[in-house]
């Protein structure tokens, strides 16, 4: 099993390594605010502000991202206003073909003015090397479509959330007597511009434990906002697994990965942010 490795950022723009990142690992993130505080204010009595964490890994260019911060509450029912903002690690799964994690921070706030700080090391970042088990990659990736422009000021994944769930009925009460598993996703994708006609949609494919792949398929994403805010989604089951009753079972494909390219085209040309997203799914007996 992979060990849990520690990144850790001290004052005076310090950091240290404890143990080696390795593929399929556990990436800890411990953050001294003291690094980075100077966006954090005080709206109407309360603390307002947030440092998130950025990590994207080579070769694919996923970015992973989460707060490394947490709030802390006045005592009181129902909770009271923010009172201030403390350290919080952030754990991240490593992806079993990252070769390289490239890591920086960003401190914002939002009250009547936007504030906006970065610890980038300089705008370089920081690197750090990832090991482990060899690097895993399925024998038929979702390629990348021949003539689409990388523009990811156009077109870029704002949320996702793939997951596998079991579906069957439960009775009220009582544990489920079936299995229904299937392979579900949640995903927003944010647009600079739309227009009438203009298209969104993503390229999937779902692999087996031993990367084979099991189903692929190009899903239309729907126009979900607009104005400021123009957005494209998707909400539903994108794998069709095992299916199990009372005396009948169904057995299909263990999915174990998910990968997928976002894609927008408006006025005849076709964009893309040129990230392959990629999710691990735990095995269907874990279900």
């Amino acid at each position: 099993m992979a060990k849990a490795a520690v990144l850790q950022f001290f004052p005076d723009w310090l950091h240290a390594q404890q143990g080696e990142i390795e593929r399929r690992g556990t990436l800890r993130i411990d953050y001294d605010l003291t690094r980075l505080s100077r966006c954090f204010t005080t709206w109407r009595t309360a603390k307002v502000g947030d440092i998130v964490a950025y990590v994207r890994f080579h070769p694919r260019g996923e970015i992973v991202q989460g707060s490394v911060v947490e709030e802390v509450r006045a005592e009181g029912r129902p909770p009271g206003p923010v009172v201030a903002h403390r350290a919080a690690p952030l754990e991240l799964a490593v992806p079993d073909d990252a070769t390289r994690a490239e890591v920086w921070f960003h401190n914002f706030s939002q009250t009547s003015r936007r504030c906006d700080a970065w610890d980038s090391r300089f705008g370089e970042n920081y690197w750090f090397d990832v090991g482990g088990p060899p690097p895993r990659s399925p024998a038929q990736p979702v390629a990348y479509r021949a003539g689409a422009q990388p523009r990811a000021d156009i077109t870029n994944v704002r949320a996702v959330q793939i997951s596998k769930i079991n579906a069957f009925p439960r009775p009220e009460g009582g544990p489920s007597i079936g299995k229904d598993i299937q392979t579900h996703l949640d995903l927003t994708a944010w647009v600079s511009h739309t227009a009438w006609g203009a298209n969104a949609w993503i390229d999937v494919h779902v692999f087996d434990g031993d990367d084979a792949l099991i189903h692929a398929e190009t899903l239309t994403l729907a126009a979900t906002g607009w104005g400021p805010v123009q957005q494209y989604g998707f909400i539903g089951k994108i794998f069709q697994g095992s299916t199990a009753t009372p005396g009948s079972v169904s057995p299909r494909p263990d999915a174990r990965k998910v990968q997928f390219r976002l894609y927008y085209e408006i006025d005849g040309q076709v964009f893309t942010e040129g990230i392959l997203h990629q999710a691990e799914l735990p095995e269907d007996a874990l279900i």
